[in-house]
């Protein structure tokens, strides 16, 4: 009995560090699909912040496309889920990415205008 019982302690450890968490029989995963989930949150993020400080107006317009991309994706993943601080912030992003690129749109059509 003490060799199972230290077996299944030994195992629940090693199934912990793989990201597996035990409870009495049954286990659950959330390693893999949380991280993604983490990824896609700092991806959306870095994205946004990145359409954000860009100057280039036509670069603007690439990196609003990526980052408004991810940010659409982030909504689909966390639609089933309870609305969260992270929701709110997405719609944020979205209607900012809207303005944005609004703008960008101007200072293109000022500056062919100009050449």
């Amino acid at each position: 009995m003490f060799a199972s019982l230290r077996l299944n302690l030994l195992y629940g450890n090693a199934q912990e560090i793989k990201g597996f968490a035990f409870r009495e029989f049954g286990a659950y995963k959330d390693s893999m699909s949380d991280t993604i989930r983490k990824d896609a949150a700092q991806e959306w993020r870095q994205l946004c912040q990145a359409a954000f400080f860009e100057l280039d107006a036509l670069k603007l317009v690439e990196r609003i496309a990526e980052a408004r991309s991810a940010v659409l994706a982030r909504i689909e993943d966390t639609l089933p889920k309870p609305i969260n601080d992270e929701q709110s912030a997405l719609r944020k992003a979205l209607a900012t990415l809207s303005t944005l690129h609004e703008l960008a749109e101007r200072d293109i059509c000022d500056q062919k205008r100009i050449a």
